[in-house]
């Protein structure tokens, strides 16, 4: 099988931000991203990298990516901070000489029933998912239309059409965002601003780890959780974010992607199990 990757040579040169690069999906593309030749500014937050008791993920990208030949920066910011999306963006700017592309990955999740959501609770999930990113899109937008290109692509969620009821202001955000991302792509358009929205299922990353260590239940989430039955992985990602990132994808904007394993679509029958073609009549 052909690499997905080996197509896209448009990004010699090119200058990304990638929000919350150091772990899981972000990380994937970052990697892919600094192996096509750009040069990416891997953002990470020390707070919740240490707290995942990954405290140096970043580290390790970036020095993995300038090993291989590419080219990476670590911007450390705190989202939480109020402007940090804006600082963010300004030391990403003097660390790579400009930004044209921007991954807005970073995001928090509360495993917390609606009713037991606290305020602070509800207030983080609120900055880091939107505030940060409407920060952060208020800061390179007019970049862009100054250099007659852009391209956004945020990291989305399928609680966007299916919302968990153990994460429902999470669900809510990722819902706001794309809307956003509706409404900005449209008035971006004639400025070479392509914004898009890739939005994955269930995919096995360090934030569901904890759900791992019952072998067990794990499968049987995997097993039921869309009709391939298996959790994705971050690479599964990578060949749709290159191309939403790519000089090819020019008529593409305001678009959703579902990377979802066809959850998104689908609900098990009243049996319990996945719809399945029938390759035989029955009789």
């Amino acid at each position: 099988m052909n690499n997905p990757e080996e197509n896209y040579t448009s990004f010699v040169g090119r200058k990304v931000l990638v929000t919350g690069g150091s772990r899981g999906i972000a990380a994937a593309i970052s990697r892919a991203l600094a192996k096509q030749g750009a040069i990416v500014a891997v953002n990470f937050s020390a707070a919740a990298d240490a707290s995942a008791g990954k405290s140096e993920a970043a580290q390790q990208i970036v020095s993995e990516i300038n090993e291989s030949g590419g080219k990476a920066f670590a911007v450390e910011q705190d989202l939480m901070l109020e402007g940090g999306g804006k600082a963010l963006v300004r030391n990403a700017v003097e660390l790579a000489g400009g930004l044209d592309s921007v991954v807005l990955s970073a995001s928090i999740q509360k495993h917390i029933p609606f009713l037991f959501q606290k305020p602070e609770d509800i207030a983080a999930q609120f900055r880091i998912n939107l505030q940060a990113n409407i920060e952060i899109l208020q800061e390179v937008l007019p970049m862009m239309a100054t250099g007659g290109f852009g391209r956004v692509l945020t990291i989305g969620s399928i609680q966007e059409v299916a919302p968990s009821p153990e994460m429902p202001i999470y669900a809510l955000t990722k819902s706001a965002l794309k809307n956003l991302v509706e409404s900005l792509a449209v008035q971006s358009a004639h400025l070479g601003i392509t914004i898009n929205n890739l939005s994955p299922g269930l995919i096995q990353t360090d934030r569901n780890e904890h759900r791992r260590q019952d072998e067990e239940a794990w499968a049987r989430l995997t097993s039921s959780a869309n009709p391939m039955g298996r959790a994705g992985r971050p690479e599964d990602l990578v060949a749709s974010a290159l191309h939403l990132l790519s000089e090819q994808a020019s008529f593409i904007t305001g678009a959703t992607l579902y990377a979802t394993g066809g959850a998104h679509i689908t609900l098990p029958s009243s049996d319990g199990k996945m719809p399945r073609l029938k390759l035989e009549a029955a009789e």
